[in-house]
């Protein structure tokens, strides 16, 4: 075993990294749902920002056992719920760059665990 490595194997660090991002924002998601989403009369995206926030908080608690398989659900969700989000600036002729920028994340750490559970499971 390398030096670099731990008893879990090479598997830790994806995990890490996808706990990191899940928690920057889970809380980047809770600021919004508190300071803006709340005081709007009628936010249709006030529901799944806050599952948003609670998934991803959530993921960041779970053992490294069932936390890859949720994580990678979470992930997707935001991505989805960020896109349309994304999409509803769009045809109105304006650009939601925070919200792609979320996208861009979740998709990249959905890929990440993706490709950590292939590499796992290939063991």
């Amino acid at each position: 075993m390398r030096a670099s490595q731990t008893k879990a194997g090479p598997a830790v660090k994806p995990l890490i990294v996808a706990r990191a991002v899940a928690a920057v924002i889970s809380v980047i998601m809770v600021v919004h749902v508190a300071t803006v989403a709340l005081w709007r009369d009628s936010d249709p995206f006030l529901v799944p920002d806050t599952i948003v926030a609670v998934l991803l908080a959530v993921c960041c608690l779970l053992p490294n056992a069932v936390a890859p398989t949720v994580m990678l659900f979470s992930f997707g969700w935001t991505a989805g719920v960020l896109t349309v989000s994304v999409f509803t600036y769009v045809v109105r002729g304006e650009f939601a760059w925070p919200n792609f920028g979320i996208v861009v994340a979740s998709l990249a750490m959905a890929v990440l665990l993706h490709r950590h559970g292939r590499r796992g499971a290939e063991a």
